[in-house]
């Protein structure tokens, strides 16, 4: 098995092994996380945080002091003051109304009586114009701790100084990076290589390892003297280290297990609200969606393709089932993972169980790079013969992504957008030629991907 695959593979039997092995890790529990304040969620990844010591006030109490606080006007729509209008002049729009919504357990619950609730220390509440508590921004990590407060505009609230941080996974390095917060990331994992200011840092030695992806080295990163550290929330070790981490003081973040792409969208708002750049992930996440737009917009209302994503060229290989961002990628770019319906998220299938499913497209992740029609050929001779009796061996259509490439679709973060592009032309290539004839990709794809994207909004 080659590395890329040995990678994944280590990935997936961590994410199961987080589910089996969580209640028996002896978590530190939320309630311990004594931080107080409002957020106003203006709606469309716009919130602001608003630390304050709460004293016993009510829901109304709450917002009027939070506003006075930022200089936002706050108009009330009728006399009694129970119904809010508008705050900094953001009013009520068709469906989302301004209302109140607790933290409890990690999840917002609406509240329809401010004043009948008094707060004290350790609760947060949102007043968010919203459709409900689930159209409310996520208030807490994947293990129910809230990450507002530890940052402000990249510096640390503790001690003043410019944030120091540390990311225990490729995936959360380059989310890191795409809101702007290289500058201070001082230790990564042993495989973050991207963006390249990663791999110039740590060459300058700017930047340190702290271990391997699923065995992150707990002294090394202690040592290195973070104000935060990154999880990933599918990987068991990481939510371990994070919890040996905050009982020795340190504040950790961890990012959602990402099994669609709006769990990105949240886990790119939770890592730049943590360092106090939120105002950065609007720009990203309005990047990311452009581009699934741009692509979608090509691609019409397509056929769905039945592909088959291999993460090696094994005979029997590790593939996605659903619940995975692999899955969710393709069914945005109009194809069906022929795999969707396994419940498991990342599995070993056999060839027979391939051969059956008989796909149009197949994508193979490969760990040594291909660079030439010659290499590409020598790989398919090694195919094994029962793949070959498929319609996507047959008509030519075996992707192979390589070096760089595939680390696109074996990291959920955000680079995932380029992935979707790329996914797009292997599954309707019709549809990106019809516009442009030269918009085309190679059957091989490896360091020189980013020659062959052109939708990208702001994300290459």
């Amino acid at each position: 098995m080659n590395a890329t695959a040995k990678k994944l593979t280590i990935t997936a039997i961590v994410a199961v092994a987080v589910i089996i092995l969580t209640p028996a890790m002896g978590l530190t529990r939320a309630e311990a996380d004594d931080r107080s304040g409002v957020v106003i969620d203006f709606g469309y990844w716009d919130t602001v945080w608003i630390p304050l010591v709460f004293n016993g006030m009510d829901g109304y109490q709450l917002l009027e002091k939070a506003c006075e606080l930022k200089g936002y006007p706050l108009v009330y729509q009728d006399d009694e003051h129970t119904i809010v209008h508008s705050i900094n002049e953001q009013s009520n729009l068709q469906g989302k109304r301004w209302g109140m919504y607790i933290l409890d357990g990690g999840e917002w619950v609406q509240c329809d009586d401010p004043r009948s609730v008094t707060f004290g220390e350790g609760d947060i509440v949102s007043w968010a114009r919203a459709l409900g508590p689930d159209d409310v921004i996520l208030g807490t990590d994947q293990t129910g701790f809230t990450y507002y407060s530890y940052a402000d505009s990249g510096h640390s609230l503790k001690t003043g100084e410019k944030l120091r941080v540390v990311s225990l996974a490729p995936s959360v390095t380059e989310t890191i990076c795409s809101i702007g917060g290289l500058e201070y990331i001082v230790g990564t994992d042993l495989y973050s290589n991207y963006p390249e200011g990663i791999v110039e840092r740590k060459a300058e030695g700017k930047i340190k390892n702290v271990g391997g992806y699923s065995d992150p080295n707990y002294e090394w990163i202690v040592k290195l003297g973070p104000d935060i550290v990154f999880c990933e929330g599918g990987t068991g070790e990481h939510v371990a280290m994070a919890d040996k981490l905050r009982k020795s003081g340190i504040d950790c973040v961890v990012t959602y297990d990402v099994t669609n792409i709006d769990l990105l969208y949240d886990n790119i708002w939770l890592v730049a609200s943590a360092m106090g750049l939120s105002e950065n992930a609007n720009s990203v996440i309005q990047a990311f969606r452009g581009t699934f737009d741009a692509v979608s917009g090509v691609i019409g209302y397509q056929a769905s393709v039945r592909t088959f994503i291999a993460l090696s060229a094994d005979p029997s290989p590790w593939t996605s089932g659903n619940n995975t961002f692999a899955s969710s990628i393709i069914s945005k770019v109009s194809g069906t993972n022929v795999f969707d319906s396994q419940s498991s998220s990342w599995f070993m299938v056999s060839k027979e169980q391939i051969h059956a499913k008989q796909p149009q497209v197949m994508i193979i992740l490969h760990n040594n790079e291909i660079t030439s029609q010659e290499e590409y050929e020598r790989f398919l001779e090694r195919i094994d013969p029962v793949w070959r009796e498929t319609p996507a061996y047959r008509n030519g259509n075996i992707y192979v992504f390589t070096g760089q490439a595939a680390d696109l679709l074996s990291r959920p973060g955000p680079r995932l957008a380029q992935a979707a592009e790329l996914l797009g032309k292997a599954l309707h290539p019709e549809q990106f030629e019809y516009r442009d004839p030269l918009d085309t990709i190679p059957k091989f794809l490896g360091n020189d991907y980013k020659d062959y994207l052109k939708y990208q909004r702001g994300m290459v």
